[in-house]
């Protein structure tokens, strides 16, 4: 399934959801979307922006927040575009830096960017100082 999200009506990046491997987050994404929401900047698996979305769902392709920023730059030699949902507080995250983070949270690791790196890095360099804009994510495909 592919997302796109738009800040204050500019679009921002496309988003690829694994329906294998995260079917009751995507099932409950297609059934919530389109949702606008508050957009907020934090650190878990590197420096990231996030959502809070009404989505309630257990942990699926499960990671360790520490171990999943070094799998990805290892693999991909960054781990900007990590896509994941932290179920306990119901919070959708995109990574856009490398500043990853030891803490061994649990995360569902429910996708990556597939178009927009760029803006995405500026927007979360934006989003750091300036919190709480209009974000809205809907399914395009």
């Amino acid at each position: 399934m592919r997302l796109a999200i738009e800040i204050e009506g500019k679009e921002i990046c496309k988003i690829e959801v694994w329906e294998d491997k995260v079917p009751i987050i995507a099932k409950e994404l297609r059934e919530k979307l389109p949702m606008k929401t508050m957009l907020q900047h934090g650190k878990l698996n590197g420096d990231l922006i996030f959502f809070t979305l009404p989505i309630v769902a257990p942990w699926e392709n499960l990671h360790v927040t520490g171990d999943l920023g070094k799998e990805r730059i290892k693999q991909y030699g960054t781990a900007a575009g990590t896509v994941c949902f932290y179920s306990p507080r119901q919070q959708f995250c995109i990574v856009y830096g490398d500043d990853t983070s030891d803490e061994p949270l649990p995360i569902s690791y429910i996708g990556e960017v597939v178009e927009g790196q760029m803006q995405l890095r500026v927007t979360g360099m934006e989003t750091w100082f300036d919190q709480g804009r209009v974000l809205e994510m809907k399914v395009i495909d």
